[in-house]
């Protein structure tokens, strides 16, 4: 992945009248310029956000004029104070930022590139809808049904629960074993549950990956030689559709809201919309392993949470 910096300039008169996601789009046009003319010495910090500053004033070097450069927008996708905007910046490369709105200025708070589509779908699993009745309710789980018998559960060393609402589908694993929240110390991942598929009717079958790593960050010594690593628990979460990938989440040293760990559980919650269900009232979810429809392991239909 590639970085770059920038600067926001975005306290002009009267944009008070333009929608967010064009004042958006300003701001990122603003990157481009500073990527054009390599501005780093006037317009590098202020493009980021206050939290994001010190990761900026260590990438002034990585900032080179690059006239050629263009920038392009495919997605733009506000809620609240937070966007997300999808775009391209050079032949096979792509870009994805996210922007907080800082004091009436779009600031960037994260920044990506690839030499692949940052699929559209995916800006509602990057920006996640608010809590749902679910969560609204202490996500009382003893209330949701089990996917296996005890016996099943016995054997397999996992139970699984799903439910959905106006804004998540909700899945959550319980283990037999300790499921470590992210970022925990370890050598070895929890494991032991399979590749899930999904089907949703008149849109087809899902396929998700809900499973956990380890994780590997050094320590430096002050001559910039690494001393030690931490080994540490990630888990990752990917929704594939038709052989595309709609968005990837991780859980490590940084937290995600998508996922959540710890005790004997892991719990994932996939934005609908992200599935292209924007009304899910007479949605239905039928959740099986990777054998799906012919599971050899469970099958399990979603029940709505009311």
């Amino acid at each position: 992945m590639r970085f770059f910096p920038g600067f926001c300039l975005l306290a002009c008169i009267g944009c008070q009248s333009q929608s967010p996601e064009s004042n958006v789009v300003a701001a990122y046009s603003q990157l481009e310029k500073a990527v054009q003319r390599g501005d780093a010495d006037h317009t590098f910090v202020g493009l980021w956000s206050r939290e994001k500053t010190p990761e900026a004033e260590k990438m002034r070097t990585l900032l080179h004029p690059s006239p050629n450069v263009h920038y392009t927008v495919s997605k733009v996708f506000v809620q609240g104070n937070e966007a997300v905007l999808l775009g391209q910046y050079a032949p096979g490369w792509f870009i994805s930022l996210r922007y907080i709105n800082e004091d009436g200025q779009w600031k960037i708070k994260d920044l990506a590139s690839g030499d692949k589509p940052f699929p559209a779908e995916s800006v509602f699993a990057m920006l996640p809808p608010p809590a749902g009745a679910f969560e609204r309710a202490g996500e009382p789980w003893q209330k949701i049904p089990q996917a296996l018998d005890n016996a099943g559960a016995d054997r397999q060393g996992w139970q699984l629960r799903t439910t959905y609402d106006e804004s998540f589908l909700y899945i959550r694993i319980e283990s037999s074993a300790p499921m470590p929240p992210p970022g925990t110390p370890a050598d070895k991942p929890p494991m032991g549950w399979p590749v899930m598929k999904i089907d949703v009717p008149a849109l087809g079958s899902f396929v998700l990956h809900a499973t956990a790593n380890i994780g590997d960050r050094a320590t430096f010594d002050h001559n910039g030689q690494a001393n030690s690593h931490l080994h540490y628990v990630s888990y990752w979460l990917m929704l594939e559709h038709s052989d595309r990938m709609l968005f990837q989440s991780f859980a490590g040293l940084d937290p995600d809201p998508l996922i959540r760990a710890g005790g004997h559980s892991l719990e994932v919650r996939i934005p609908l919309k992200t599935m292209g269900i924007a009304h899910p009232a007479h949605a239905k979810f039928v959740i099986g392993d990777a054998q799906w429809p012919k599971s050899a392991i469970f099958t399990v239909g979603a029940q709505q949470y009311r």
